[in-house]
């Protein structure tokens, strides 16, 4: 969108702010587009004009894919040949603050889960049932969390014994103790990403674990997808060696978490690597590791992936996650039709120290309830039109 491109009733509308406007589009020719709309944001809000509003938010329509972290990760170092030698392991993912291994979760036991959760998005109305069921291919628009569509599919497959008891299983567990120590247990805070396809300003941004989990920061994620994943498909990307450069102040976004971290210098020197997953691969990666998703190109299949919190018998951890992913159902409402009671409040026989909650690390910008307006408001736009421009295409 250009000043020239506006139509004669909207240039007279925001006649009075031509000069600030020249400054905002100058700032965005040149790339800066982040730069060009806080300087329109801090007029617009403050004068509470509407055309100048409505013009914000047509500008934040058109910066979305402008906006994006537009990455081209390089690949991941696979470190299957670094198992067996413990040494090895921990002193790679120290230097690079992540660890890719193929094919070291057992396929069938992904499978199985994922048909678990399929069948709950079918029933649901997300994706198609039948035949199709096992590729998720969704049929209604994004649901975000938070959203009450969200939680009634959330809500069922978090009581999912076999999401909870994958977390266990033996050959993630014999990775997990060779990377962080022989004591390595995981939290029962098991947490599962359902993501839709075209909705690329959902997709899940740079972020680091440290704010929402604390704790201990050598707290260790391992992240598996319950399908084959390619980059294009949404894969997980992470900043190698980002973990080194301490824990990074946070800004709305619309994806998972609605938070992303603000990138230094420091960090942005970091690179970018990823991986076209197959299913039984996983990635660990430090909680201060700074990662993301890639955009999921698919236009019709959702990504789902789940992905797990480990951390050493002694340190320290907080209440949260001790708790189910959203704490609204409760671990008797979770137990209450498993067929075992062996991983029922297991961790109750684990040494750790509970920490208090630091509030500051999680905190946003004062002004995060207008920029989640703002950016939900262009979202919204910027799904239908999408939706309008390809169903046009089709009937063409």
């Amino acid at each position: 969108m250009t000043i020239e491109s506006l139509s004669a009733a909207d240039l007279e509308a925001l006649a009075a702010y031509r000069p600030l406007l020249e400054e905002v589009h100058a700032l965005i020719d040149a790339g800066d587009y982040e730069a060009g709309i806080t300087r329109l944001q801090k007029v617009a809000r403050a004068s509470g004009d509407e055309a100048l509003m409505n013009h914000l938010i047509e500008l934040r329509v058109a910066a979305f894919p402008k906006m994006a972290e537009k990455v081209t990760p390089a690949p991941m170092y696979e470190a299957n040949e670094l198992l067996g030698d413990v040494e090895a392991v921990q002193a790679r993912l120290d230097r690079d603050g992540y660890l890719f291994f193929r094919n070291v979760v057992p396929v069938a036991l992904l499978t199985e889960l994922r048909d678990q959760i399929t069948c709950i998005l079918a029933d649901l109305g997300w994706i198609e049932g039948g035949e199709q069921r096992m590729a998720a291919k969704a049929l209604c628009r994004p649901l975000r969390e938070g959203q009450p569509r969200f939680f009634k599919a959330h809500d069922r497959i978090i009581k999912l014994e076999a999401l909870h008891s994958l977390a266990h299983e033996p050959a993630i567990m014999d990775v997990m103790r060779q990377a962080l120590g022989e004591s390595a247990f995981p939290h029962p805070l098991s947490i599962v990403r359902l993501i839709f396809p075209d909705s690329p300003e959902l997709a899940t941004p740079p972020h680091q674990d440290f704010p929402n989990n604390q704790g201990t920061p050598n707290l260790t994620a391992a992240w598996m997808p319950l399908a084959d994943c390619s980059i294009s498909d949404g894969s997980l990307a992470v900043m190698e060696g980002s973990h080194k450069f301490g824990v990074l102040p946070l800004k709305f976004h619309l994806g998972a978490g609605n938070r992303r971290a603000v990138l230094n210098d420091d960090v942005m020197a970091c690179r970018w690597v990823g991986a076209d997953f197959k299913l039984g691969d996983m990635v660990l990666f430090p909680s201060l590791t700074v990662h993301k998703a890639m955009e999921n190109h698919n236009l019709e299949r959702m990504r789902l992936s789940v992905d797990f919190r480990y951390q050493l018998e002694g340190e320290a951890l907080t209440e949260g996650c001790l708790q189910p992913h959203f704490n609204r159902v409760s671990w008797e409402e979770i137990y209450r039709d498993w067929q075992s009671d062996d991983l029922k409040y297991y961790w109750r026989n684990k040494r750790y120290v509970v920490a208090p909650w630091d509030a500051s690390l999680h905190e946003l910008p004062d002004d995060h309830v207008d920029e989640a307006y703002e950016q939900q408001l262009a979202y919204n736009i910027a799904l239908t039109r999408r939706k309008e421009k390809r169903l046009a295409a089709d009937d063409a």
